[in-house]
């Protein structure tokens, strides 16, 4: 087993909200995959998300983990060749509010990696990767039933990261000289995997990445919707909506519209 510098444990706090001590852990996400208890845990923490819609509140926390759950082991993996052991058992939720918004951080309790065989690379990463979105697969399904939100939207919630992690986050100037690998392991990522691990007929992440309206200043549009809109008394759409001003005014998905 490799341990982790303490750079590196700091690194993956302060960019991916990611940390292996915490007094607060609230839930584990081994937890989440139980239907009942997820229901209650989105009744609980709905109002963080300013809304009363479980819909609503069962997309913005997919997004949070999706963004938590994802991307330390994806980082780990490209960048240090690292085998991040994400046990749903022993990681949990932190509750945690930047400004406004609560962007709880994720505590895995011991942070066990693994180096990569460098002659097996292809192998191990597969494994890895696949083994990750099983994962992922398993809490899409269960946030679908609970909270009703469509698979594709709770997917494209959790892609959108993995497209802003490889686009965005390792082109920065401290990466340089790993741009060949960072190539390398998102085509793997949206062409090479399996449909199967994603209980599906397509490869989620490929899904999503083609066809995606792209703006006159770089930005590209989602496809679905993430229902930020509902998260707020403005209706202010997040930057990256499809949905025009019309469809915003609209009641949200099993909303009950009062007279």
């Amino acid at each position: 087993m490799t341990q982790l510098l303490k750079s590196e444990k700091i690194y993956l706090k302060d960019n991916f909200r990611m940390v292996d001590y915490a007094e607060n852990v609230s839930v584990t996400l081994d937890q989440l995959l139980d239907e009942e208890f997820l229901l209650e845990y989105l009744q609980d923490i709905k109002s963080e998300f300013n809304t009363e819609s479980i819909f609503v509140a069962g997309s913005q926390l997919m997004k949070r983990l999706g963004f938590n759950i994802v991307l330390p082991s994806l980082y780990l993996l490209t960048v240090h060749d690292l085998k991040l052991d994400m046990d749903f058992g022993r990681t949990g939720i932190v509750p945690n509010t930047v400004g406004d918004k609560w962007l709880p951080n994720l505590c895995l309790d011991e942070f066990i990696v693994e180096k990569v065989d460098p002659a097996k690379r292809e192998e191990e990463r597969r494994e890895v990767v696949e083994e990750l979105f099983s994962k992922m697969d398993e809490l899409v399904n269960v946030f679908n039933k609970v909270s009703r939100v469509p698979r594709p939207n709770l997917w494209e919630n959790i892609s959108i990261y993995v497209y802003w992690l490889y686009e965005t986050k390792l082109k920065e100037e401290r990466f340089v000289g790993l741009l060949e690998r960072v190539d390398e392991d998102y085509k793997f990522l949206i062409r090479g995997m399996s449909a199967e691990v994603f209980s599906d007929d397509c490869n989620q992440l490929t899904n999503f990445y083609w066809g995606r309206r792209i703006e006159d200043d770089g930005k590209r549009i989602r496809r679905t919707c993430c229902f930020y809109y509902g998260a707020n008394s403005d209706r202010k759409c997040c930057k990256t909506c499809p949905k025009s001003s019309s469809d915003v005014e609209k009641p949200l998905p099993f909303e009950t519209v009062k007279n």
